[in-house]
């Protein structure tokens, strides 16, 4: 027995000696990352001034843990944070090669603490539309067990997965259908749907309407420009068709690339503006640098006299740019629920020796005018009220007659709806939640990426 020992002996200390050495190196590499961390943060970071002194870091922790330990109050709201970091493998919303079931949502929860999911839209092509799911219903149950606090995030993630469906919150649940779906690849192009509304109910104006989803400049990337290309054309023929008013829907646009956002508002802005600044990304005193963008002369400018704009709590980032950066030059009428207030912007930052991108937010974003106040986000004029916040019973986009806001929108601008209303949400007993295919709000430069 004692021989077994002795012969098992040098093999534990060979373990022990790997292990030793293999945490020893580890350690080294983690303490490494961090203190590239922190350079970086101390010169890019907007609020580089509030993070906490070197002395109080811990660099054994985990680089998620130590990039959120130099974070401050000031950067995002309700205890999320707009700087992010991500290992290199991590699959972008940008990117089309990750799998998904191909369809937004919002959460809800009423005074019971019941949850369900209200589907918001639906991409084409996808396994949520091969399999039937629509703009409007109901998710009730995910694998057979109602709604949680829990579960909902099966509904991001990578497995097949059956739901219960119902027509409304309030339906019968013997009247549920049941699907399945298994996540694939979709092309997620932020151009959604786009229609000209001529009619009575226009008052004969020619009425153009576009659904713009996120602001990426193309399938493959920050560099690709296919997108930016198709919006360019799309405005092309709004303007060819001689539209006399534009709605731009950006309730589910949470916010991309500024030049995304630079080439949306060169089409929507009037022609006296071509030429002028759309906005200014104004960076820390140790950085020290401004960079305008500029709303450049194009031939799809539609040259009208004012904007509408549908609104929700997730209108954020580089929309909210667009938004304030057209303010200066015609009147933007906003219509919907108030906006995000994200008025800051981030650039990704990497290195070939670390493992790890960062998106720290570094620049405060203003308009011509040197405007850059709605961190609380913008108050629409025309609030959405109680009920009319949910979508219920298949209203698909564009759909004039039962859609509130795109009705009231198209009804302003033929001169029969009242401008502003008060909000009574309140009276609806239900809370919104977020969660749904999309990132949080961002808001993305385009910047040297090894620093």
């Amino acid at each position: 027995m004692n021989r077994k020992i002795l012969y098992q002996l040098p093999l534990l200390l060979i373990l022990l000696v790997v292990y030793s050495c293999k945490n020893e190196s580890d350690d080294k590499e983690t303490s490494a990352t961090n203190k590239w961390i922190e350079t970086n943060m101390r010169h890019w970071y907007y609020w580089y001034d509030k993070m906490p002194s070197g002395n109080k870091l811990n660099f054994s922790s985990t680089p998620e843990d130590f990039f959120k330990s130099l974070l401050v109050s000031a950067d995002g709201k309700n205890g999320y944070h707009y700087s992010s970091i991500k290992k290199k493998s991590a699959v972008t919303r940008s990117s089309s090669n990750e799998p998904t079931f191909g369809f937004e949502f919002q959460n809800w929860v009423n005074t019971a603490n019941s949850y369900a999911v209200n589907v918001l839209y639906v991409l084409p092509n996808s396994p949520a539309q091969k399999a039937g799911l629509k703009r409007g219903e109901w998710i009730m149950k995910i694998n057979d067990a109602y709604v949680n606090t829990t579960n909902i995030y099966d509904l991001i993630g990578s497995k097949s997965i059956k739901l219960h469906v119902a027509n409304s919150w309030t339906s019968d649940p013997s009247k549920m259908r049941s699907i399945e779906m298994t996540p694939g690849v979709v092309e997620d192009n932020p151009i959604f749907y786009t229609n000209i509304y001529q009619g009575q109910s226009t008052g004969m104006k020619k009425i153009g309407y576009m659904v713009y989803n996120h602001f990426t400049g193309g399938p493959s990337g920050d560099s690709d420009t296919t997108y930016d290309n198709q919006m360019k054309a799309e405005f092309a023929k709004f303007k060819a068709a001689g539209i006399d008013e534009f709605i731009i829907d950006l309730r589910y646009n949470g916010g991309g690339l500024i030049t995304c956002a630079q080439v949306m508002a060169q089409a929507l802005a009037p022609a006296s503006a071509i030429g002028k600044m759309f906005c200014n990304t104004v960076y820390n005193d140790v950085v020290k640098k401004e960079t305008p963008y500029y709303l450049n002369s194009n031939e799809e400018n539609l040259d009208l006299p004012r904007l509408f704009v549908l609104t929700s709590t997730r209108t954020a980032s580089a929309s909210e740019a667009v938004i304030n950066g057209l303010r200066p030059y015609y009147d933007v009428i906003l219509l919907g629920e108030q906006t995000e207030g994200k008025n800051v912007g981030s650039v990704t930052l990497t290195e070939d020796k670390y493992d790890y991108e960062l998106h720290p937010i570094v620049c405060k974003v203003f308009n011509a005018k040197g405007e850059s106040n709605y961190s609380n986000g913008f108050t629409p004029n025309w609030t959405l009220e109680g009920t009319d916040r949910l979508i219920n019973g298949h209203t698909e986009m564009g759909d004039e007659e039962n859609d509130v806001l795109l009705r009231t929108a198209i009804e302003m601008c033929a001169g029969s709806a009242i401008l502003s209303r008060t909000s009574s949400v309140q009276s609806l007993n239900l809370t919104p939640g977020y969660c749904s295919l999309q990132d949080k709000p961002q808001f993305g430069l385009r910047e040297p990426s090894n620093q």
